[in-house]
């Protein structure tokens, strides 16, 4: 401690007992039992307690020698922790019993503590922030439920602090570490890949199947896998399946505690098939480029396809109004025939049919057909046409539809 104006520390007292008195004129000085001083500078005299213990607590006073003011002073409280702060707990938990975990002080004196029992993450599971003059602990709960969640490492804070003075002042702080270990418990199975392997049992060949476990230890795995009445043994946290048809894989988990070997085992039956059970992506890469494709080439088919269907229907609506539109010529000169002549002269509405299809002749307005018995023939649309218009008709025409005459 440290008073301005000090010319040289007088006395130092404990409780109101006197412990320290610096050497004068009569007296070589003072030191009580426990202690030692070094007052080789008279205005700065360290007290020491050799074998700090219970005894010692207590309020101690520094006075000192000030000309101007007469005898000034300080004080300052000095509490004893016995023994190092201690975080104890059950070593494993094995069962559904509840253990816990404690964080304990031995102290005597007057401090405001401060204990905090905390989680790998920083969580504060519990808290004591209160003034105190004795002995103290704190403890947490640890339910060994598959519900409850069970870490590793926890942790005991502790800080104590002095408000002499209406001022606080941490004097003492520890952070202590505690390890839990506990029994394998929570196995699981489940593939890699869920895509190669349907939860329904079915799987592809060479789909990878995991283990995982809780435990702390840190468990060990292994698989043994029953097959047409044989059984292999895989010592290792992955394993490829690699057998077509039924098989059972197991998943052992386990760990060491104490001496003692906890395990825990899960299983199911399986039908592996070579074939692809879900979507897969083998090849590295997307299938939506191919998706795409596909879709693009059918929409583009399908378009041109739509595109043709229609001038072929326009074409034929061409061609049905020339054929609807008949008109009669007015005059039919054997110069304007087209096409073939033919040898036999046709009577009046007699016409010939071709290879037994519709036969049909007409004459419209920018068209001329045959005369003089002329026979046109040829196939448009799927239907055969031909023509014979007699000259003496005026210009009719002959239309024979399967062996049928009619005057047009």
């Amino acid at each position: 401690m440290s008073i301005a104006g000090v010319e040289y520390v007088n006395q130092w007292r404990r409780q109101n007992a006197n412990i320290y008195t610096a050497p004068n004129r009569a007296t070589n000085g003072t030191v009580a039992d426990g202690y030692s001083v070094d007052d080789s500078n008279p205005k700065i005299v360290t007290l020491t307690v050799k074998n700090v213990s219970i005894q010692y607590i207590g309020n101690y006073e520094c006075f000192c020698i000030n000309l101007e003011s007469g005898q000034p002073k300080d004080s300052a409280y000095i509490s004893v922790i016995e023994t190092e702060p201690r975080f104890i707990g059950t070593d494993s938990l094995s069962s559904d019993d509840p253990a816990n975990l404690t964080c304990s002080l031995e102290f005597a004196g007057s401090a405001n503590l401060l204990m905090q029992i905390t989680n790998s993450a920083g969580d504060v599971l519990k808290k004591l922030n209160q003034k105190i003059t004795t002995n103290v602990s704190q403890q947490f709960d640890l339910p060994y439920t598959t519900s409850s969640a069970i870490e590793k490492m926890y942790f005991c804070h502790i800080s104590l602090s002095d408000d002499g003075n209406d001022q606080k002042t941490t004097i003492f702080s520890r952070n202590l570490t505690r390890t839990v270990q506990f029994s394998v418990r929570n196995v699981s199975i489940a593939p890699e890949s869920p895509e190669r392997c349907q939860s329904g049992g079915f799987c592809q060949k060479d789909s990878v199947i995991l283990c995982k476990a809780e435990g702390s230890p840190e468990p060990t795995y292994s698989f043994t896998i029953y097959y047409n009445g044989t059984t292999e043994r895989s010592p290792t946290a992955k394993y490829t399946v690699k057998y077509v048809g039924q098989q059972v894989i197991q998943c052992t988990a386990s760990n060491v505690i104490s001496g003692v070997v906890y395990s825990n085992s899960i299983s199911f039956t399986t039908n592996v098939t070579e074939e692809h059970v879900g979507p897969s992506n083998d090849s590295g890469g997307s299938n939506v480029p191919l998706i795409v494709g596909l879709v693009v080439g059918l929409g583009g088919g399908l378009l041109i396809l739509i595109i043709i269907l229609i001038l072929i229907y326009f074409k034929r609506q061409k061609r049905r109004t020339a054929c609807c539109n008949l008109e009669q010529s007015s005059e039919a000169k054997p110069e304007d025939a087209i096409g073939t002549k033919d040898s036999t002269k046709g009577n009046k509405g007699n016409n010939t049919n071709i290879n037994g299809q519709t036969n049909l002749a007409a004459i419209s307005g920018d068209e001329r057909v045959l005369v003089d018995n002329a026979l046109y023939s040829g196939a448009k649309g799927g239907v055969t046409y031909s023509t014979a218009i007699d000259p003496s008709d005026g210009g009719y025409a002959a239309i024979n539809e399967l062996g049928t005459n009619r005057k047009g």
